[in-house]
């Protein structure tokens, strides 16, 4: 369920940009005398339209299984590193919310930076062998996971 809502969110998303550059296109340059909709309607009924639909669907079902992360941490524990944790959640914009089936749950910390999420900003820190697991939208978890392993490298000097 939740692979099939993201996958919508993002069709969703993706549509809108390409609404607000068509609006852009038209009112760039055409001055605003052709309609956005009547350009939007000629492009989508072209052959090109019909690829460039095909495209978006199958960005967007595919976009779930290379957009998002889970990778593990070797050497780090919930308990003892949790300063750590949450310094490296802080430093890139999140806040910690809840503890959801022995996971630690982190958010985007703002409106703006959610609804740029798509409110797909859900971190997830859990325990598993021999370290922690973090989850996420690739982009903000890799820049966590990367920074938390320096922290966790670097614990050995303090």
């Amino acid at each position: 369920m939740k692979y099939a809502v993201r996958s919508l969110k993002y069709l969703l998303f993706i549509c809108v940009l390409y609404v607000a550059l068509m609006w852009l296109s038209s009112v760039s340059t055409y001055g605003g005398a052709v309609d956005t909709m009547t350009l939007l309607k000629a492009q989508l009924t072209s052959d090109r339209g019909t690829s460039l639909i095909v495209a978006f669907v199958a960005l967007a079902l595919f976009y779930p299984k290379f957009g998002y992360v889970r990778r593990a941490i070797m050497g780090a524990n919930i308990e003892t590193d949790r300063v750590r944790i949450d310094n490296a959640m802080q430093l890139y914009g999140f806040k910690f919310e809840e503890v959801r089936d022995d996971a630690l749950v982190y958010r985007a910390d703002g409106v703006v930076r959610r609804v740029i999420l798509l409110f797909e900003d859900e971190i997830l820190v859990r325990r598993v062998e021999g370290g922690i697991e973090v989850e996420g939208k690739r982009r903000q978890a890799v820049r966590i996971i990367y920074q938390l392993s320096a922290y966790i490298d670097n614990k050995r000097f303090e």
